[in-house]
């Protein structure tokens, strides 16, 4: 079995590539950054208009610099032309197209993490810095008050027993169904005829589960509404002509129809979230021993690539190499 990396870093943003660069200038060798988007820094180039300036202290929320990365108030170009020459400079291998789906650490203290091509990284630490822009996506159609306690977009309180309906057709929800199913009556409903977007591992998963009878699966069953059922507190499902509907009342519905919540995935791989917080110590180490969370996962959505670069440099020499930490340089800035 090959080695593990040293350090495996989930995100190519800013605090991904700091967190890379401190890692190699502590004298880290193997690492790895894998970054969901077409490209590093995705999330800059998709969420910030041509020309539009990138502000060291977003939203006023300045800092000083702690570690070796530093930024200016620039353009959305040179913040990208800053992080793309850290990654060329510190030799930073970064896979792009690589949206981690799952991440647990075995009994062996080695984290595996799973990519959307199924692609398998082992790793003795992981940084998680996949920002906090991931959200459910809604459906078209209203979603009745009355059903606020039995519609959810995560797995969370959904009490075991209950009959849920799944819908969606990537790979998270094909997650969820697989997860409900061990202790609820579940269905999985997508509109399409094929689970083109999962990959190959959730579709054989749920196959299976179909044909053992484990769990419900119905194909080009479009959800047209929601209703409160008669005999509630149920949610009655209306769906589109020609959909295979054996039931139409459910306990609980799940929305898997786009987008995640970083909570979801962080409880998924075992960290602790307080509400809607991670548990960290001083060096965003999670309840899980050798998993950080980095960037705007521990700055509640209003970081700034400063504070960033910052939680970067105190994940490296607080936590995964004490006394290797570098002196702000100030020459990584624009």
């Amino acid at each position: 079995m090959e080695t593990p990396l040293d350090l495996l870093i989930v995100g190519a943003g800013p605090a991904g590539i700091a967190a890379g660069v401190e890692a190699r200038l502590a004298g880290l060798e193997r690492i790895q950054l894998l970054e969901k988007g077409p490209k590093p820094s995705w999330s800059i180039q998709k969420l910030y208009a041509p020309g539009k300036r990138v502000d060291r202290a977003y939203l006023g929320l300045d800092a000083p610099q702690e570690g070796v990365m530093d930024i200016q108030d620039c353009s959305k170009d040179a913040c990208i032309a800053l992080l793309d020459q850290a990654i060329k400079t510190h030799r930073l291998p970064v896979e792009c197209d690589a949206e981690v789906w799952k991440l647990h650490k075995g009994e062996d203290g080695i984290f595996t993490a799973v990519d959307s091509r199924d692609r398998a990284w082992r790793a003795r630490t992981v940084v998680l810095a996949i920002g906090v822009y991931g959200r459910p996506n809604k459906p078209g159609y209203p979603i009745p008050p009355t059903l606020k306690t039995q519609t959810h977009f995560d797995l969370n309180q959904i009490p075991s027993g209950t009959k849920v309906l799944v819908i969606g057709g990537g790979n998270t929800a094909l997650e969820y169904a697989d997860f409900l199913h061990r202790e609820h009556d579940t269905t999985l409903a997508y509109r399409g005829a094929e689970f083109g977007k999962a990959n190959d591992t959730n579709r054989g998963i749920v196959a299976r589960l179909a044909a053992e009878g484990s769990l419900r699966v119905w194909m080009e069953a479009d959800v047209e509404s929601l209703a409160e059922a008669a005999e509630g507190p149920k949610a009655k499902v209306k769906f589109k002509a020609g959909a295979p509907v054996e039931v139409d009342q459910f306990d609980h519905i799940v929305y898997a129809i786009g987008g995640s919540t970083p909570e979801t995935f962080l409880q998924a791989a075992g960290a602790q979230i307080h509400g809607k917080v991670p548990v960290v110590d001083s060096a965003y180490q999670s309840t899980v021993r050798g998993l950080y969370l980095a960037g705007d996962l521990i700055a509640g959505g209003k970081g700034s690539i400063i504070k960033a670069f910052n939680s970067a440099h105190r994940i490296v020499a607080g936590g995964i190499c004490p006394g290797a930490s570098q002196q702000p340089s100030g020459t990584e800035g624009p």
